[in-house]
């Protein structure tokens, strides 16, 4: 199967090596590079350089020439994985076996941006990858599978991303032979149930301490690494707050510093009506 390849990050490596080692042939790989904000171990234009594919040089396929190009490489299949722009119709009609992505979350729920975050920030009790086809919404096309997993307490922005790209690479490896056979699953979305996450920036990572203990949890380990994390406004200036934890009883008050550590830092912080013991800050 001849396969145009759009990704990012090492969900979007890893999930290119798997297209790799089912020996289908890569007609054109498109990526782009992080942002300042953030950090990669392992990116899709390390393998593409290694292994000498052939690469794509639109993001939007907003000109003529972009589709052209993607044209000329006659892909069977277009599989976008680690990608932050919606491909528009005429893209979308070039590859006959259809344009399909990986999610981070289970579709309908958590549309759009973020999802790893806003899934621990928003308290869901399970998240997941979804393999799914492209349209002219965003993240509203058919479902061709999902593997669900639960968020514990323990869990944390690192964990449950690690936890949806490992997902996603089995997703990939179940489904991708079915894709190429023209069996694979394909279930529309219950719209009703969309719920939807919206673009972040570090600078919304600001902590309210009038939320209550469970909500600033959730938030904290929501933002924590490898995102630029939570911060807050303490003893006049600002602390990043990269792990937390709700303690127990009534606090002294919203934003109040009730204990601090042996070098003279907020420790323990009211939120709401009770308090949250701040693990690690800087």
């Amino acid at each position: 199967m001849r396969v145009a390849f759009l990704g990012s990050q090492e969900i979007g490596a890893a999930c290119l090596e798997v297209i790799l080692s089912q020996q289908h042939e890569i007609v054109g790989v498109g990526t782009f590079e992080p942002a300042s904000h953030e950090k990669w171990k392992d990116d899709v234009a390390r393998i593409a350089r290694e292994r000498g594919l052939p690469t794509l040089r639109a993001r939007r396929f907003k000109t003529a020439d972009a589709i052209e190009e993607l044209k000329v490489a006659r892909p069977d299949i277009l599989l976008a994985i680690g990608w932050r722009w919606i491909l528009p119709a005429e893209v979308l009609a070039i590859p006959p076996k259809g344009c399909l992505g990986i999610h981070g979350s289970l579709l309908p729920r958590l549309r759009g941006f973020a999802p790893v975050n806003w899934a621990l920030i928003r308290d869901e009790k399970e998240t997941g990858p979804s393999l799914f086809y492209f349209d002219e919404g965003m993240d509203t096309g058919d479902i061709v599978g999902q593997r669900p997993f639960p968020i514990t307490d323990e869990d944390d922005a690192a964990t449950v991303r690690a936890r949806v790209a490992k997902e996603s690479v089995a997703l990939l490896e179940e489904m991708l032979p079915r894709l190429a056979a023209g069996t694979a699953p394909r279930r529309q979305q219950d719209h009703s149930q969309a719920t939807y996450g919206e673009q972040r920036r570090p600078e919304d990572g600001r902590i309210d301490w009038t939320w209550e203990p469970r909500r600033v949890f959730n938030f904290v380990r929501g933002l924590t690494r490898p995102y630029p994390g939570a911060w807050a406004e303490l003893d006049g200036g600002v602390v990043k707050i990269w792990k937390a934890r709700v303690v127990g009883g009534k606090g002294k008050g919203a934003g109040i510093v009730e204990v601090r550590d042996a070098r003279g830092r907020p420790s323990r912080v009211g939120a709401g009506s009770g308090a949250i013991e701040i693990l690690e800050s800087e």
